[in-house]
């Protein structure tokens, strides 16, 4: 019945009024209810033929509130089996429900009324998306999802903006949940987000879990989905099973999906106005608000994600092994006329020593290291690097004239100061007073660096001497210094040079009486 059913010692109480001869508006007054109410049970009571000396018998209570047979609209029975197509006709292009009711009443002119056709519609779609409650078992299952937004970081060498993935990671019995930025959803950055949740977890689940990622699934099948050789290699080596959700079906992974949201609220909103220059300063503020994330009690609740993970899951996982699984890949390239072969997954050239131009290597990398190679001999390594058409160099690795070249760029004035104070006070002298004697001072560089190759051919106590000659004139430029040291006037002992500006005394001067 659509009504509230009314409690058997009021229905008593209407059969007693009844029998004493109440009307049915008076026995309503007297009970608070309304008179179609009385009018029902009594006529229930007739219909039924219910003893009503009996009425405390479960047998007559049964037939008192047994419902009405109710008799099927025809109308209801002819919608229900059009409803499933309807609903695939909604799904083409331009297609609306007010145009799918225009045609139903075309067809079925004592069909039902436009609100109601689309209030049928609505209750079908209700009972098809019925939901189940399913229980988790601690430490079991690792639910893994990409998020859709990405989230930016700046290249400070080159001013580039770059966009990073996120994969997030959650036990579903704790709601315990890991978030890491990656470079792209290329297989080896998947493999090293899984590598960094089980860090911050602790342990292995013995189940996998993730929908028909590229890096993860091959072929999707509901029964026998075929993983990627990769995650094959993973699954070996940790000793966990790999499974993949049903194509389009997110509700197989539904505790995920909804961390997914959470990470948005959590993460990704208090980080907005962040500026990050690198992954690694991504994942580090991940950290701080992931273990805030999991230490917040649960709403209602006197526990937190963490609490439940450390008392029920943290216990029951698999140990980690005592070195984590990496992709190690190989490649071949020449060594450029730049000393620089390139790794071509990245398109980043990495520098190894000059002897090798033209040379054939053999480039062997993983998440965090290239190494060059040439036989067995390893003659380069470097820490891998993700930006493109960027170049990773040692100056070891360079001929003598580039490191000179390279040094020329760093040139400034406390470079060729410091220079000179460890030949000598003299010499820093000199190197001042070159380096102050043009209004743009980048054109006194190259006269700075000839003043110091001088102690490199005459040694630096010749230089300082010549030098300490040249203050005496309060001049001094590179030209001045070579011709000292050139014609060893170096050699010969500093005159003190006489005032030639002194005015000689004769009687034309006046004497300070002359002002008194």
């Amino acid at each position: 019945m659509a009504y509230k059913p009314t409690r058997m010692d009021r229905i008593k109480k209407i059969v007693e009024y009844h029998q004493k001869g109440y009307g049915k508006r008076r026995i309503a007054q007297l009970l608070g209810m309304s008179k179609n109410t009385v009018k029902r049970y009594l006529e229930r009571i007739e219909r039924r033929d219910i003893d009503i000396d009996a009425l405390d018998s479960p047998e007559e209570q049964e037939k008192m509130y047994q419902r009405d047979e109710k008799i099927p609209d025809p109308r209801d029975i002819d919608l229900e089996d059009r409803i499933p197509q309807l609903l695939k006709e909604l799904g083409r292009v331009g297609v609306t429900r007010y145009l799918l009711w225009e045609e139903y009443i075309a067809q079925y002119p004592d069909g039902f009324s436009y609100s109601r056709f689309c209030r049928k519609i609505r209750q079908y779609r209700n009972r098809q998306n019925a939901t189940i409650k399913l229980e988790h078992k601690a430490a079991h299952h690792l639910t893994v999802d990409y998020t859709g937004q990405k989230i930016s970081w700046i290249d400070k060498n080159t001013g580039e903006v770059s966009k990073s993935e996120v994969l997030v990671c959650t036990l579903p019995y704790s709601g315990y949940t890991f978030a890491c930025a990656v470079h792209s959803q290329k297989q080896q950055d998947f493999i090293h987000a899984l590598n960094e949740c089980l860090l911050y977890i602790g342990g292995l689940p013995r189940v996998l879990l993730s929908d028909n990622l590229k890096a993860y699934v091959t072929t999707a099948d509901i029964y026998e989905p075929k993983f990627t050789e990769l995650c094959i290699q993973l699954s070996t080596y940790y000793g966990i099973d790999l499974q993949a959700t049903r194509v389009r079906k997110p509700k197989d992974k539904a505790h995920v999906e909804r961390h997914v949201a959470i990470v948005y609220n959590r993460l990704f909103a208090p980080l907005r106005d962040e500026v990050f220059y690198g992954i690694d300063e991504i994942n580090a503020a991940f950290r701080i608000a992931l273990d805030q994330h999991n230490s917040i009690n649960y709403q209602g609740k006197d526990y937190s994600r963490k609490d439940l993970f450390e008392r029920d899951e943290k216990p029951y996982l698999l140990p980690l092994p005592a070195t984590m699984f990496d992709v190690t890949k190989s490649t071949k390239a020449k060594v450029q006329r730049n000393y620089h072969v390139i790794l071509g997954e990245d398109k980043h050239q990495y520098s190894v020593p000059y002897q090798y131009i033209g040379k054939n290597t053999q480039i062997i990398y993983n998440s965090y290291t290239v190494e060059v190679y040439i036989g067995v001999e390893r003659i380069a390594s470097h820490a891998r690097d993700r930006r493109k058409n960027a170049y990773s160099s040692f100056p070891l690795h360079m001929p003598d004239k580039h490191i000179k070249y390279m040094e020329q760029l760093g040139w400034d004035a406390p470079y060729f100061i410091k220079k000179a104070a460890q030949i000598g006070c003299d010499t820093q002298w000199a190197i001042e007073h070159i380096l102050n004697g043009k209004n743009l001072i980048e054109q006194t560089y190259i006269s700075c660096v000839g003043v110091l190759r001088l102690a490199e051919k005459y040694t630096p106590e010749r230089l300082e001497r010549a030098c300490a000659r040249a203050r005496t004139t309060h001049r001094v430029t590179y030209g001045i210094l070579k011709n000292i040291l050139k014609n060893n006037m170096d050699s010969l002992p500093v005159k003190e040079e006489k005032n030639l500006f002194s005015i000689p005394k004769h009687k034309n001067i006046r004497g300070p009486e002359n002002y008194s």
